[in-house]
């Protein structure tokens, strides 16, 4: 029991405390109201955002008591900062509407390599147990999300290796079991992390459009999560069974090897379902790969595959299901051919390049009725796409251009105006035209080359 004096000193160090924190509270949102300075501003915004807050989830009860919040440290990102954050947040947002609208057609299964298990013995000699004798076990786990319910898959291999043939030997136990207690399922939808040795490789597209229709599926998406944020439920399940293998040892049964620890978990009571997988099923996962495979260009910016055809993939930079079972142009879809000599990329619903060769024709006479088309500009040997944005009465066009980022990358909004003079007036330029533009369009009327000045 407390005595009456001990209860009073407690009393007065709580009010001290909550004096101090109403003070501070007030300081501080003064402090940020009248400032007009936009980086001091910045630098008390900070204090919201402090790693202290975040360890005790107080950062929500900061912003309300402060009376802002930490939008203003995010301008000071550069531009990979903020675009990491963007593909981050619609990754998560768009994958969860994707679980919470499940139906009965589809099966959403979330996947991972756990760390691999150690071997244990209950007793064993020193050599043994600070050596390297122990063997070790793959991991592979997944969380499948049906209209049923939530099914959770660990696959045991004794083989080391993670790489597209390991994962598809994984999978082939996995995805008969999902189709057996789902047969109306036709929809497979995959979410993973995105390492490039295992998930984001030419090998495990070309698995992704060959496997699952020779399981019954008929549409396949894989989604990958933007780096280094790839948690989710499925490294749960790999705490889970190493857990559970680390009481078996506790109570004295030994797991030399992956099939006896596969064994010995069969027995245990668990939600678990449990598949081994041997070494021939990896090799045999080998033989079906092609030599000729294409890497496809971008890889690194891929967050979605989609195949609606076997051996047949489109990808585009962020994950989305507007349309979904029906595929959507979102994102600037595009269907790759990974297959065969050459890798052809084209934007689906766009003319094929042979389309644009037979339909292309120079610019002879600019009218306002040309105002909103597309049209190619060459100024120094180089195309440029555009849309024509205004023709002046002397038979000139301003003409919005899009540009180049570095030597592989073109941006999609438009930065350059330019003006564009067909070449049968080259002579009549006017003061724009200066002589090595001149010198550029003397090809005459039928010259496909344009006149092109910065503004």
């Amino acid at each position: 029991m407390k005595t009456k004096q001990q209860m009073q000193q407690e009393s007065k160090q709580l009010k001290k405390t909550l004096l101090f924190h109403n003070t501070i509270m007030s300081e501080i949102r003064k402090k940020y109201q009248n400032v007009d300075n936009r980086k001091a501003r910045q630098l008390i915004s900070k204090l919201v955002a402090g790693k202290i807050l975040k360890k005790y989830h107080l950062v929500t009860m900061a912003k309300k008591e402060f009376g802002f919040s930490t939008k203003l440290i995010r301008t000071n990102m550069t531009r990979a900062d903020k675009l990491k954050y963007n593909n981050i947040k619609h990754q998560y947002l768009s994958l969860r509407a994707l679980k919470e609208k499940i139906d009965e057609d589809s099966i959403v299964l979330q996947i991972d390599f756990a760390e691999n298990y150690m071997c244990k013995f209950s007793n064993d000699i020193q050599a043994v147990h600070f050596g390297d004798s122990h063997q070790q076990v793959s991991l592979h786990t997944g969380v499948a999300h049906t209209k049923n319910g939530v099914v959770s898959v660990c696959t045991i291999s004794s083989s080391m290796r993670h790489d597209p043939s390991a994962i598809w030997a994984h999978l082939k136990k996995v995805l008969p079991y999902l189709k057996q207690q789902n047969t109306a399922a036709t929809t497979l939808h995959v979410i993973s992390d995105g390492p490039t040795t295992q998930y984001r490789s030419k090998n495990n597209f070309f698995f992704l459009s060959k496997v699952p229709y020779e399981l019954g599926f008929k549409k396949v998406t894989w989604n990958f999560l933007e780096a280094g944020h790839g948690k989710g439920p499925a490294d749960g399940i790999g705490a889970a069974v190493k857990r559970q293998a680390d009481s078996l040892v506790a109570k004295g049964i030994d797991l030399p090897t992956g099939k006896v620890l596969y064994e010995q978990l069969l027995n245990q009571q668990s939600t678990v379902k449990l598949m081994y997988i041997t070494e021939g099923e990896i090799e045999e996962m080998d033989s079906l790969l092609p030599d000729d495979l294409l890497t496809i260009k971008g890889t690194m910016q891929i967050h979605q595959i989609v195949s609606t055809r076997p051996e047949e993939i489109s990808w585009r930079v962020l994950s989305c299901f507007c349309a979904d079972p029906h595929p959507c142009q979102c994102f600037g879809l595009k269907k790759v051919n990974i297959l065969g000599a050459q890798n052809m990329e084209t934007a689906l619903g766009s003319p094929s390049s042979s389309t644009l060769t037979s339909t292309s024709q120079p610019i002879i006479d600019l009218h306002e009725g040309l105002i909103g088309s597309w049209c190619v500009v060459r100024y120094d040997g180089d195309p440029y796409p555009g849309i024509i944005q205004d023709v002046d009465p002397e038979g000139c066009a301003l003409v919005r251009t899009m540009s180049h980022i570095g030597k592989k990358q073109v941006i999609l909004a438009y930065e350059r105006r330019c003006y564009l003079v067909p070449a049968r007036r080259c002579d009549q330029a006017g003061p724009r035209a200066s002589t090595s533009n001149k010198e550029a369009c003397d090809g005459g009327a039928n010259s496909l080359e344009r006149n092109m000045l910065c503004s």
